[in-house]
């Protein structure tokens, strides 16, 4: 559990500090999900709702990838329901953070015979982002007027950056193999219609751009806009997609004059 925990902010119980708590079960019903986000946007300073809803999608990836890391590392599934799933708001250094509960741990393990393994894999991602993901997000969508592939497309930034953060870290071959293997069912295979949508929304290029601080490294760029732009105060991210080149390019060279200055 302390896994959960810590990687993925999916908690047993009611985690510290929490200030709100919503069921997801019933977020996923209109006038639940609506009471969510009336609750959320102007707690982050959203100007719309739609903001509500990327930060919200961008935080149930951690949900989302904690599927995808116990079914890798563990060859066991946490069963997650949307009933039994709960979603708390705390607040943490100035922002407020979305966390999440399970008030029933149980596990589908992978079947002892490795050859059926593939079968137990497609259908656990399957169920997952079927019963649980998808009805979730699509009420999201329908409450907040936000494209739905906007919304799943929060997902892959995610997934993309704690790929490379899992198999940069001496994980044994033949995990990585595994971990490779089961992330390019989700991206490749998964038919699009489990997530609601005509495209699997996890299907996407990685786009790297030159990192902010260091001229010799990148970082990846985000699928899609998390519309921090729309919140009070905000803008563009450096690592948006929306962000034109040029003004990438002189926030770099701004933030490295200001860096060079200080260190002088």
């Amino acid at each position: 559990m302390k896994d959960f925990s810590s990687k993925f902010d999916l908690h047993p119980g009611i985690p510290e500090g929490t200030v709100y708590s919503f069921n997801a079960g019933e977020m996923a019903d209109e006038a639940g999900m609506s009471a969510f986000v009336e609750c959320y946007r102007p707690l982050i300073k959203g100007l719309d709702d739609k903001v509500a809803a990327t930060y919200f999608a961008g935080a149930f990836g951690n949900v989302a990838l904690a599927v995808q890391y116990a079914l890798t590392v563990y060859s066991s599934v946490p069963v997650i329901s949307l009933s039994a799933l709960s979603v708390h708001l705390i607040p943490s250094q100035g922002y407020w953070r979305v966390a999440f509960s399970l008030e029933d741990w149980s596990f589908e393990p992978a079947p002892a015979e490795a050859g059926q393994r593939t079968e137990w894999r497609n259908e656990q991602l399957s169920q997952f982002y079927r019963d649980t993901a998808a009805p979730l997000l699509t009420m999201l969508s329908r409450v907040t007027g936000l494209a739905g592939g906007e919304i799943w497309g929060q997902l892959p930034t995610k997934f993309n950056y704690y790929l490379e953060v899992f198999t940069s870290g001496g994980l044994p071959v033949s995990l990585l193999d595994t971990l490779l293997d089961d992330y390019r069912y989700l991206c490749e295979e998964m038919p699009a219609e489990i997530f609601g949508l005509k495209r699997n929304p996890f299907q996407v290029k990685v786009r790297k751009i030159e990192s902010l601080a260091e001229p010799d490294k990148t970082v990846n760029m985000r699928n899609r806009c998390c519309l921090y732009y729309r919140t009070e105060g905000g803008s563009y991210c450096y690592t948006c997609p929306r962000l034109k080149e040029e003004e990438r390019s002189a926030r770099r060279t701004e933030y490295r004059k200001t860096a060079s200055a200080g260190h002088a």
